[in-house]
């Protein structure tokens, strides 16, 4: 394999498995309602030996249809997350602050709405800000870094590097934004957490989620960018997440005694049967939790 890692150029990638796209639609269809969102046959999964991060090829994005189908959900766009407060610790006092994929903008509460320019592309979105005072503009974060490069003390985004399929174009961006000094905060789904150890756990994978990110990955984009990190931290387990740990700790145990692997995606009978006895062992079995890495994960930057 020569294909290269699409944050740090290496062309050392171990391939980790293979996945057919007609099961992640089937999971899709499934448990989201969204119907065939995948067209490529066949995705492999891979990791990079150099910066540890794993990644789907072809890299291939959610289309915005794809979203718009997502946030019918009340639950996609959550107003309070434990990044927030995480973040809370490294925000200027004053200064200019600029979210990228900044969402509903429910950051901006945080940042202050004076400081505070979100990017973002959903127009009901964008509508939604603008009536609320809220400075939201509808550009990629590579165009605002040609015109804005050095302006804010602080560049933040949350959950959104893992939907990006050029990681170290947009990284760069965000770092061109930044003032001398000023700090960078990413947020992304935990692969050293519960999460990393998930069977079939659709919005982890394409087109949703397009890469996977590692404490060892979150600490080597300082010496890619020449940053220095402040901080990785973990969110513990949230209480709306417990369950789903437990059902990940059992069926990670039961997969072991039975020899049936650890894969990405399994919709065979078998992997089905193990995914429901684990789910019904998970709300009659008090395993502990609290001990593993959450969901997500915050790495603070500064330039």
């Amino acid at each position: 394999m020569n294909r290269n890692c699409p944050l740090c150029g290496s062309t050392s990638i171990q391939s980790e498995e293979k996945v057919e796209a007609n099961n992640i639609n089937y999971l899709y269809t499934r448990i989201v309602g969204i119907v065939n969102p995948l067209v490529a046959s066949i995705l492999e999964y891979s990791i990079c030996g150099h910066c540890g991060l794993g990644y789907f090829y072809p890299m291939t994005t959610g289309s915005e249809e794809f979203y718009e189908e997502l946030q019918k959900f009340d639950w996609y766009y959550m107003t309070k997350k434990p990044e927030y407060e995480m973040a809370s610790h490294y925000l200027p006092v004053n200064g200019s602050i600029l979210e990228v994929g900044a969402g509903r903008a429910a950051f901006a509460e945080h940042a202050g709405r004076n400081l505070y320019t979100g990017l973002e592309f959903n127009d009901k979105a964008i509508e939604r800000a603008q009536s609320a005072g809220i400075t939201l503009l509808k550009e990629t974060v590579e165009i605002h870094a040609a015109t804005h490069a050095g302006e804010y003390e602080a560049v933040v985004s949350f959950q959104v590097l893992e939907h990006v399929a050029d990681p170290n174009s947009f990284l760069r961006a965000c770092v061109n934004c930044l003032a001398p000094g000023g700090r960078l905060m990413i947020a992304v789904p935990s692969s050293d957490g519960f999460l990393g150890w998930a069977v079939n756990s659709v919005l982890d994978l394409p087109p949703h989620h397009v890469s996977r990110w590692s404490d060892e990955t979150l600490r080597m984009v300082a010496n890619l960018f020449s940053l220095r990190c402040l901080s990785v931290d973990h969110e513990p387990v949230a209480d709306y997440h417990i369950m789903w740990a437990r059902q990940v700790r059992i069926e990670t145990w039961l997969r072991q005694v039975l020899g049936l692997g650890h894969p990405l995606v399994d919709v065979s009978i078998g992997g089905r049967i193990v995914s429901m006895t684990s789910k019904i062992l998970a709300r009659l079995l008090p395993i502990s939790v609290r001990h593993l890495k959450g969901h997500t994960v915050f790495a603070c930057y500064e330039k």
